[in-house]
């Protein structure tokens, strides 16, 4: 009789047969991949659910299972949610390297079925942590079995793909209805609150602090203007930036919930940040060990997921201190005398986000970007003229590259920059040589790629400068 450690005693003998023999494929695959030098993210995952169509639903069964979706800052939520995890003595599996679809969560599984095991022979049960895109969550979550799950935002991205907001919000709504899961969403963001409208009883809400706020006046949104209730146009009292903000519809009366946990950003650099959390009408200070106020966003969706799942407070605050960037996310790296910083970018929020950061950095040495038109960064590249080039570029020379370089260099000529200030090259590595070579020591050179560009240059990182490998 096959053992039932791995899947638990409801399946059938036949079900956990064919459980296990997906999972020794997919092991058997990975480790082939892996010593051919591979990330083997998605095709030990893809074999194993060819055998058995089931076995995310079986190994994920009577687990704590966290799952983190949204359009911007999946990866390093999920980052600070697991070291809270770990901070409070809990086993943690999780998919670090961003594989979020089904393929890519399998074979994060099957690299951990000793923990599985371990679990179901009486021993301290893992915290199951998965990054999950955003147009498979509707077909995943049910079979993920989730206590928590954590909706950062929605912002237009990869619209090849998704098509406009109201589609994605739908997809997460269909979601969230095929589980039991407690939903932690995002207060400021019209789209993600609405979530909540659909089952209150189970939703917790996350947010900036208005005082922190800007007039509307000053950043007015483009983006999700409308309430998907009644299609009337919102009022703003404040603006975080985007469409995040304070926000009301006279229409219906659909409104910003008051957060159960919000965040003002009490101090700021290009290393990290100092945050006051209240909770339950009681402020804690804490440090953020990585910059810039949509990860104060990051970090504070994940610390409502924690204390959703019942983690003390104290735990959270500690852990934040703690937290490294993710790869590609605010990930800094010293390159001799000078240092690197990569900073991941896919949408025009996001470029806003990252040029507005870069502009006030006061170790700035230089700029590069990356655009590319593969299908994980979208074919569509026309988002960048809707990115506010001509408010946040800094002074001096810009270096492209990329599939689509010409169309970003037009583009930064639009925005007022003189053709013979921007240097492009189709060869990321020769170009990221010569803009260093022009960084001033003590000074960071800042990269600003889209996805398929940081992964390629982020290699070559990896061998030049003993960078860890993205998967781990």
């Amino acid at each position: 009789m096959i053992s039932d450690r791995l899947f638990g005693s409801t399946l059938s003998t036949s079900q956990r047969l064919r459980g296990h023999l997906a999972v020794a494929a997919g092991r058997v695959s990975r480790r082939m991949l892996r010593l051919l030098g591979r990330g083997a993210t998605a095709l030990p995952g893809n074999l194993a659910l060819r055998i058995d169509p089931g076995l995310l639903r079986h190994l994920t069964a009577d687990r704590q299972v966290f799952l983190v979706t949204g359009t911007n800052g999946k990866t390093t939520s999920v980052r600070v949610l697991c070291d809270i995890l770990r901070a409070a003595g809990r086993t943690v599996i999780t998919n670090p390297s961003g594989a979020n679809l089904g393929s890519g969560l399998t074979t994060m599984l099957i690299a951990h079925t000793r923990e599985l095991r371990k679990s179901r022979s009486g021993g301290p049960p893992p915290s199951l942590v998965f990054e999950i895109d955003e147009a498979y969550f509707a077909k995943l979550a049910a079979d993920l079995n989730p206590q928590v799950c954590l909706v950062t935002n929605f912002f237009r991205d990869q619209l090849d793909r998704f098509g406009e907001l109201q589609h994605t919000r739908d997809l997460i709504a269909r979601g969230l209805a095929g589980t039991k899961a407690t939903a932690v969403l995002c207060a400021d963001d019209s789209l993600c609150a609405s979530l909540g409208r659909e089952q209150p009883e189970r939703s917790l809400y996350f947010g900036m602090d208005t005082a922190g706020m800007q007039p509307p006046a000053e950043a007015q949104s483009q983006e999700s203007v409308f309430c998907p209730f009644c299609q009337t146009r919102y009022d703003y009292q404040a603006i975080a930036y985007g469409h995040l903000g304070a926000f009301s519809c006279s229409g219906c009366g659909f409104a910003r919930p008051r957060p159960d946990l919000c965040f003002q950003v009490s101090r700021s650099d290009q290393l990290s940040q100092d945050l006051i959390l209240t909770y339950q009408d009681q402020p804690a200070e804490a440090r953020l060990s990585v910059p810039g106020v949509h990860n104060a966003y990051n970090a504070t969706g994940a610390v409502l997921a924690a204390l959703a799942a019942g983690l003390p407070l104290e735990t959270c605050l500690t852990a934040l201190g703690q937290v490294e960037a993710a790869f590609g996310r605010m990930e800094r790296f010293q390159a001799g005398d000078r240092e690197v910083c990569l900073i991941l970018v896919k949408n025009p929020v996001g470029m806003d986000r990252a040029l507005e950061f870069v502009g006030q950095a006061d170790d700035y040495g230089g700029m590069m970007f990356l655009l590319n038109a593969n299908d994980p960064d979208g074919r569509d590249v026309s988002w960048i003229w809707d990115a506010a080039f001509e408010e946040y570029l800094p002074d001096g020379p810009l270096a492209v590259s990329g599939q689509r370089a010409d169309d970003l260099a037009l583009r930064l000529h639009y925005a007022g920059r003189p053709a013979d200030s921007i240097t492009v090259n189709p060869d990321a590595v020769t170009l990221f040589d010569r803009v260093l070579s022009g960084c001033p020591a003590g000074r960071c050179l800042y990269i600003l790629p889209n996805y398929t560009a940081m992964l390629d240059l982020r290699a070559h990182f990896v061998r030049r400068y003993h960078l860890r490998e993205f998967w781990r």
